[in-house]
C-alpha cells in the first residue's frame, strides 16, 4: 500500500475540512479553559455539529489530522531536546538533575537499554537422547505409511 502524501490527502478534503482540522488542532493544543467546543467549531465553520462529527470518522480527514499533528509534535522538538538538557543539568529542577531525564537521555543516546536473561534452573533443563528422538521419529514415520 503506498503511502499518501500529505498533498495528497490535502487534496481529497475540501477547504472547510481543512480549516475543521486547523480548528481541531487548536482546541487540543488550547489551554484548559480556552478550549472550543465541537459546537463552537461547527459554527465557526458554518456546519452543523453532526458534520463535524462526521468529518471525524472520515479516514481521509482523521490521517490528514494525524499528519499536522505530527507535523506540530516535529516542530516542538528543538523545544523538548532543551527542556531534557536542562533536566539533565538541573538547572530547571532545583539545582538537581532528573533521574528519569537523565535515563531518558541515555536511552536516546543508545547508551542504556533494557536487557532480559532468561535463566533455566538445573531442573528445567532437559537433556535429550538423540537415539531416542531419532528412534521416535522413524517410529512416527512408519506409523503414518
Amino acid at each position: 500500500m503506498a503511502k499518501i502524501t500529505l498533498d495528497g490527502l490535502k487534496a481529497k478534503l475540501t477547504t472547510n475540512q481543512l480549516r475543521a482540522a486547523e480548528l481541531l488542532l487548536e482546541k487540543e493544543y488550547a489551554p484548559k479553559g480556552e478550549k472550543k467546543t465541537y459546537a463552537e467549531i461547527a459554527e465557526e465553520l458554518g456546519i452543523d455539529t453532526s458534520t463535524l462529527y462526521h468529518w471525524r470518522q472520515n479516514a481521509d480527514f482523521v490521517q490528514y489530522l494525524a499528519a499536522v499533528s505530527d507535523t506540530k509534535l516535529d516542530s516542538a522538538r528543538a523545544s523538548a531536546d532543551a527542556q531534557l538538557i536542562r533536566l539533565v543539568n538541573g538547572t530547571s529542577n532545583n539545582g538537581n538533575a532528573s533521574i528519569k531525564a537523565l535515563e531518558l537521555y541515555y536511552k536516546l543516546i543508545g547508551k542504556l537499554t533494557e536487557k532480559r536473561e532468561i535463566v533455566q534452573t538445573s531442573q528445567e533443563k532437559q537433556v535429550h537422547d538423540v537415539d531416542a528422538i531419532k528412534a521416535e521419529i522413524e517410529r512416527l514415520r512408519q506409523s503414518t505409511l
